[in-house]
């Protein structure tokens, strides 16, 4: 497909729109027009966008549903937690004393986040990358619940791993948790950690949509039996979508432990994985548009029922989830195509 019918498509103009205002609202928030709890309330929906396009990649695009998925977000996390604390544990005491003291350089301290932050990224990719292809050779010649099981069984064993490696590798863990010390991050260095995540997912994940590969997956997803008769490499796909998908979540662990530090039951949790499952169910799969509507559904939902119960909201979306599988198979993307020939056309 051609490069100026791809950004002439619904789903890119979305994706680019979604930066765009996004981008807006960081920069609003740097030069103090937004409110903080503006940026903190946009951090989270991109997060719970992001981790739904990572998500669909593997899920929505193949048909393959993934509960271990939430393992490469826990290891994004832990890639920066290790990568502040112990691979870059001396500058990362002189900059934390220079920040404390006052006496550092606005220039000096964004270089050294940024060197943090590229650093953390590519050891998540990596990680993620070489247990994703290892992990999928092995699991995806399984189908359906035997699949489903394999991966959660894949999150347990890798959560262990790590509290294990952290035991008696990382010195400055405290029990399950690795505090990323005072290193002059803030609400807008956050922000903007986010924001790059949320470009290279949103980017990323529309473009397999559309591409070959794209087109094999859904092939996989309707009738995998047919799609290798037809001579789709099917296999190959899967590990392709399954390694891409786990590279795409582990950017948000990234981001995450620069907001929280690194807590190990915390962000490597099945919840992550429901969350991903139920947002990408709600707004339709084997759709791009499907897991954002997802998180539009679900975050607002978690904001408004957080104090009054951290599970209502998933409560709530899991009661939808089941009257829209009964009623709307395809979900909200699929009851808005078939309410309008338009809508049809316009989301992907």
């Amino acid at each position: 497909m051609g490069i100026t019918r791809i950004l002439s498509r619904p789903g890119f103009i979305l994706a680019s729109l979604l930066v765009v205002i996004t981008g807006l609202i960081g920069l609003l928030g740097q030069q103090g027009i937004a409110p903080k709890i503006a940026l903190s309330m946009t951090v989270d929906l991109m997060k719970f966008m992001g981790i739904g396009l990572a998500m669909a990649v593997i899920m929505s695009y193949a048909g393959y549903v993934s509960f271990g998925h939430s393992v490469f977000i826990g290891l994004g996390s832990f890639a920066a937690a290790y990568t502040v604390t112990v691979l870059e544990a001396e500058k990362t005491k002189q900059l934390s004393k220079a920040v404390i003291a006052g006496t550092i350089e606005p220039s000096v301290l964004r270089a050294a986040l940024i060197q943090f932050y590229v650093e953390s990224i590519l050891i998540a990719i990596l990680i993620s990358a070489a247990i994703a292809l290892t992990v999928g050779l092995a699991v995806l010649r399984l189908r359906g619940a035997y699949f489903a099981i394999a991966t959660i069984g894949l999150n347990f064993t890798v959560l262990n791993a790590v509290k294990l490696f952290m035991k008696y590798k990382v010195p400055t863990a405290v029990g399950d948790i690795i505090f990323i010390p005072n290193i002059g991050i803030t609400d807008t260095t956050i922000y903007w950690m986010h924001f790059a995540s949320f470009v290279a997912t949103i980017y990323i994940a529309y473009l397999v949509k559309v591409s070959r590969l794209g087109y094999g997956l859904s092939a996989i997803r309707e009738d995998e039996d047919a799609a290798e008769v037809m001579g789709v490499p099917t296999f190959k796909y899967k590990v392709i979508a399954f390694t891409i998908a786990a590279i795409l979540a582990s950017l948000w662990g990234v981001s995450t432990a620069f907001r929280e530090s690194f807590k190990a039951d915390d962000h490597f949790s099945l919840l992550h994985s429901v969350i991903m499952i139920l947002e990408n169910s709600a707004g339709g799969i084997g759709t791009f548009t499907g897991p954002i509507i997802g998180a539009l559904i679900y975050y607002p939902l978690k904001y408004l029922t957080q104090t009054v119960a951290a599970e209502l909201a998933l409560a709530i979306l899991g009661g939808l989830i089941v009257v829209i599988v009964t009623f709307f198979p395809e979900g909200i993307v699929g009851l808005l195509r078939a309410s309008s020939p338009k809508l049809r056309k316009v989301l992907e």
